[in-house]
């Protein structure tokens, strides 16, 4: 039962991290997932797609590097998915490019304009089609070569705004170095994945960095990939 002054959750489906943010996140959110390549930011986000969908939450997963197919390879290693996700389409896979079909832009979007009609075009797809998750994996890969960073910033805002709009909760996939980075600025949320060195073992570990509208730990936890999902552990430093 969500708290007096909380706004609604969004339970992502992973427990730990739902235990942490107490209840899951806030529905409407826009939450950066950051860190080094290799940390689970990727299976972190797919379970967060997958969970909604067979929850009942239509969800989709936007793609700027891996084509559709080659991604959802991976997915039926979870044990909590079933293809008839996909089949009635509350679990959907689509590159980025496809929200250009039928504009005159053709190819890659390098211009304001162009991304502005990204946008608007995403923002039209979640209201027609009552998405509640949308996942865009990666962010940054979206303005390779692209000099003003601040078309970066129009579009971060405008799917902020989206999101919120259509009480819509969404998760950027990003290799981010943090500090003052425009995703972390405007994201309501920021989690960062990283690797922590124990004795001999490489650990991944999970640390919930901000979360506007709701209180939350800011402690490191231990993540594992499994194929029950994300499972997070508290970090024993002991010994370390």
């Amino acid at each position: 039962m969500a708290l007096t002054g909380q706004k609604e959750r969004c339970v992502t489906g992973i427990e730990g991290l739902d235990s942490i943010l107490g209840g899951g996140l806030p529905r409407g959110s826009l939450v950066l997932v950051t860190g080094v390549p290799g940390v689970g930011k990727t299976s972190l986000a797919l379970e967060f797609a997958i969970r909604g969908a067979g929850m009942g939450e239509k969800s989709v997963v936007l793609t700027t590097v891996e084509r559709p197919d080659k991604l959802m390879a991976s997915v039926p290693e979870f044990d909590f998915f079933h293809q008839g996700l996909i089949d009635s389409g509350m679990l959907q896979f689509k590159e980025v490019v496809e929200f250009l079909e039928g504009s005159t832009i053709s190819g890659w979007p390098d211009t304001r304009d162009e991304f502005a009609t990204l946008g608007e075009n995403i923002a039209a797809y979640i209201t027609e089609n009552g998405v509640r998750r949308v996942v865009i994996d990666t962010y940054h890969t979206l303005f390779y070569g692209i000099e003003d960073d601040t078309i970066g910033r129009d579009l971060l805002l405008s799917l902020s705004e989206s999101m919120y709009a259509n009480n819509c909760t969404g998760v950027l996939v990003a290799d981010a170095v943090l500090g003052t980075s425009i995703e972390s600025i405007i994201a309501d949320g920021v989690i960062v994945l990283d690797n922590y060195v124990r004795r001999s073992d490489l650990l991944r570990t999970m640390q919930v960095l901000k979360m506007k509208a709701t209180s939350h730990s800011r402690a490191k936890y231990v993540i594992d990939l499994t194929t029950c999902g994300v499972l997070v552990t508290p970090l024993l430093r002991g010994g370390a």
